[in-house]
């Protein structure tokens, strides 16, 4: 059976594609808003449970563990809100690093350098003896704090 094509065929057609890319068109700007809602939702829950910086005087313990597996322990009294400040007033704890993608990126504590490039070595910050889940600079400080900075050698190779 030949079907005849007639203009009023062909504008029918073009109305129901047309129709159908316009549904396509709200869909796709409905996924567009859902996801920016979620990016929106996750900021805001950032910012609230971010741990936040403690004012004021607080007495702290740093304890640098070197590549020998020995340990120099600070003593410090600070109004600094985060770790790097507070360890770069510290008389006898020299700090280097660069600034990188993520924040400060220790690489020598006390002339004794990390190099993850040559034996897989790097400082670790360690907060009341748990891994720290911050960089050194946004590591808020709290008084009575213990802090560690530990020269680690990773397991992976």
């Amino acid at each position: 059976m030949k079907e005849t094509v007639t203009e009023e065929t062909v504008t029918e057609e073009r109305s129901k594609a047309v129709e159908n890319t316009q549904k396509g068109g709200k869909g796709t700007l409905i996924a567009v808003l859902a996801a920016a809602a979620v990016v929106v939702l996750l900021i805001i829950l950032a910012v609230m449970f971010s741990p936040k910086p403690q004012s004021g005087d607080k007495n702290i313990t740093v304890t640098l563990t070197d590549n020998n597996g020995v340990d120099t322990v600070y003593e410090h009294n600070t109004d600094a809100e985060y770790l790097l400040e507070a360890v770069r007033e510290i008389e006898g704890l020299e700090l280097q690093g660069e600034e990188g993608e993520y924040g400060f990126f220790i690489t020598t504590v006390n002339g004794i350098t990390a190099d993850y490039s040559v034996d897989q070595s790097y400082w670790a910050i360690y907060v009341n003896g748990e891994y720290g889940s911050y960089g050194i600079e946004s590591q808020p400080i709290e008084d009575e704090g213990e802090y560690a900075l530990v020269y680690e050698r990773s397991s992976y190779e």
